[in-house]
């Protein structure tokens, strides 16, 4: 139940709003000689319900435009629905696939690098810092394998996935560092930043 929840972040959270203004729209109007501690409870909860109107009645002058243009607002600045991940087929979790993603980005990464060093578009001091994405990679590539393997066999995926984590962290930042370095010597590469 949590997945689907945070998977439909939007809608999830639409309901439990709702539930919460159906609630405090079915709180009992204050008596006029009611205490103030409920007349402020009430107007409260009715403002943060969104039933403005409910709470101050026709105390508000220009209340109507005003809750027009908020519902307009809200309306355009809420999405449609949560951004959604989608596990690549044979992965066999979310992090497996993510990884998969990673590794292939820089994968991608490498093998521009390289192109750009052969063809001299890439200068000669960046060469240490593709050497380093390379071996990033690599190391990046066995602990996602390792990671699999644990998953696979129903293994302690615990002890895996701290080092699969870290190898991707350490590759992002050789990507990085691949970037700079090919930036701070290369006028072609701090234009295109």
């Amino acid at each position: 139940m949590f997945e689907v929840m945070s998977e439909h972040q939007f809608w999830t959270a639409v309901v439990i709003y709702w539930i919460f203004s159906a609630a405090v729209s079915s709180m009992p109007d204050p008596a006029s000689n009611g205490g103030s501690g409920y007349l402020w409870l009430y107007r409260f909860l009715h403002t943060i319900a969104g039933n403005i109107t409910t709470a101050f009645g026709n105390k508000i002058p220009g209340l109507k435009t005003f809750t027009v243009l908020l519902v307009a607002l809200l309306t355009a600045a809420t999405s449609a629905c949560a951004a959604r991940y989608i596990v690549h087929p044979g992965a066999l979790n979310k992090t497996d696939s993510a990884a998969y993603d990673i590794l292939l980005v820089a994968e991608a990464a490498i093998d521009q690098a390289r192109r750009d060093y052969n063809f001299g578009q890439l200068p000669a001091g960046a060469k240490p810092a593709l050497d380093a994405l390379v071996r990033s990679y690599n190391l990046a590539r066995d602990s996602w394998l390792t990671y699999r393997a644990a998953i696979a066999n129903n293994g302690p995926e615990g002890v895996y996935f701290t080092e699969l984590n870290q190898s991707l962290t350490d590759l992002a930042t050789r990507i990085r560092e691949l970037r700079e370095s090919a930036a701070s010597a290369s006028p072609i590469g701090r234009s295109h930043q």
